[in-house]
């Protein structure tokens, strides 16, 4: 039992996971081609649909990160964001989002769910070209030849779709340029906040209230959901309007569901394995299309998909080997600069052993002198003490016969000019002494 335990936790820690990030991928995947697709159930509006998948995951996402743990989950930092950073990430970043999925989701009404997966797993190519524009990514040769792979693919596999749709292929082309700006606008301003999201729900909770809006807006643009829904029946009773919302709620379920897998795996995994699994699980949407929805795949077909898989596979080991050669490149800088600061520290250690040592030496001259002023303070008291009692016995002897007032008082004219003299000395010898002794006075 020790033994098979030992095995899950060094093989299979994941496999839940990857299997919850599968079925739940697949199954939104579905969902959606059996909702808006028109051989389907061909629901008139899909971006009203989506919209309301936006407004229950920041439903989702708000009472989560409110309520349950907003230290932990990172509510606490978006409920006092100010609104211009609030707008300046959350407007931009949902608009893509809001288009990206909008679009997919419009693709899908006229494509198959294997076409369009292998068209989407185009993504990568876009999100090179909007980091190059946004200078966040440099482009190399090796970066080059995978866009170049990709690209064959995707001919390859156009080549190859026998129900060939020109309006559904813009589409999902539209839906993958969209894509590449999403996540490379997303790390820009995401990266910017001060303090940063601690986790995907309070990224949901920033960026949904603008997903929502906006696919909201597009919906009313372009679907005139008060034309379309008219004449039909989901909202005729309130019976088929609750299974109408029931309907979207059940789309907003499994997409929370996936997320919070993906989420996980981010969290916990490494990035070989989600790689891996990114792949395996495009894979498995194309084989649900095919063994669902009865997509027809041709040699042709096949093997763009093949290649567009190995780009794609390409694209993501070498954005990980460049990742590995960044860090190892920041931790030996990092090494360097422990040693310069040791070397630093240690020239310090030794400065300061002798400063101390001339302290010491100022403090011994100082104390001297201090001796010398306490020799000459005292010489300066028996001074006064004579010139206080000449000056007395001049006053008491003043109406004396045998007191020689002028010699008496040349004696105390003498006597109070030298200890003027003395006092003046000694007290330029302490200001002298009171600078010299603190060396760091500037």
């Amino acid at each position: 039992m020790t033994e098979v335990k030992s095995f899950y936790n060094e093989h299979c820690i994941y496999l839940p996971a990857f299997l919850g990030w599968f079925v739940f991928s697949a199954l939104l995947s579905c969902y959606n081609k059996v909702v808006f697709g028109n051989d389907k159930l061909d629901f008139p509006c899909p971006l009203l649909l989506t919209s309301i998948h936006f407004l229950v995951q920041w439903a989702f996402a708000y009472l989560a990160t409110e309520f349950c743990c907003p230290v932990l989950l990172g509510g606490d930092d978006v409920a006092r964001m100010e609104w211009r950073p609030y707008l300046s990430t959350s407007v931009p970043c949902g608009i893509v989002t809001a288009l990206d999925v909008g679009l997919s989701n419009l693709s899908l009404v006229r494509i198959s769910l294997a076409f369009y997966t292998m068209v989407k797993a185009s993504s990568p190519v876009f999100v090179l070209a909007s980091a190059y524009i946004f200078g966040i990514e440099k482009i190399t040769p090796s970066l080059l030849l995978v866009v170049l792979l990709i690209s064959i693919g995707e001919f390859l596999t156009v080549l190859g779709e026998v129900e060939f749709d020109s309006l559904g292929f813009a589409l999902c082309i539209g839906a993958s340029v969209c894509s590449g700006m999403r996540w490379t606008i997303v790390q820009l301003k995401l990266h910017t906040l001060q303090p940063p999201l601690k986790s995907t729900l309070a990224t949901m909770r920033l960026l949904a209230p603008s997903m929502f809006l906006f696919m909201f807006l597009l919906s009313l643009f372009i679907e005139h959901p008060w034309d379309k829904l008219a004449h039909k029946h989901y909202f005729d009773t309130t019976q088929t309007s609750l299974q109408t919302l029931g309907l979207g709620l059940g789309g907003a379920v499994l997409a929370i569901t996936m997320i919070m897998f993906e989420f996980y795996l981010i969290m916990k995994s490494s990035a070989i394995v989600l790689m891996i699994g990114g792949v395996i699980k495009e894979m498995v949407t194309i084989l649900v299309g095919v063994t669902v929805f009865g997509d027809a795949l041709d040699p042709q077909n096949i093997a763009g998909c093949i290649v567009v898989f190995c780009g794609v596979l390409g694209y993501k080991i070498s954005h990980h080997l460049a990742k590995l050669e960044q860090k190892y490149a920041q931790s030996k800088n990092t090494g360097a600069h422990d040693e310069e600061k040791l070397v630093l520290s240690n020239d310090f250690e030794n400065d300061n052993e002798g400063d101390m040592y001339h302290n010491e030496e100022k403090k011994y001259d100082y104390s001297s002198s201090e001796k010398t002023h306490d020799d000459e303070y005292l010489d300066l008291k028996h001074d006064e003490s004579e010139s206080f009692e000449l000056t007395n016995r001049m006053i008491d002897g003043g109406n004396s016969h045998d007191f020689d007032y002028e010699e008496e008082e040349e004696d105390i004219g003498t006597s109070w000019n030298a200890i003027h003299r003395l006092k003046m000395d000694l007290e330029n010898d302490d200001t002298i002494q009171s600078t010299t002794s603190s060396p760091d006075v500037v």
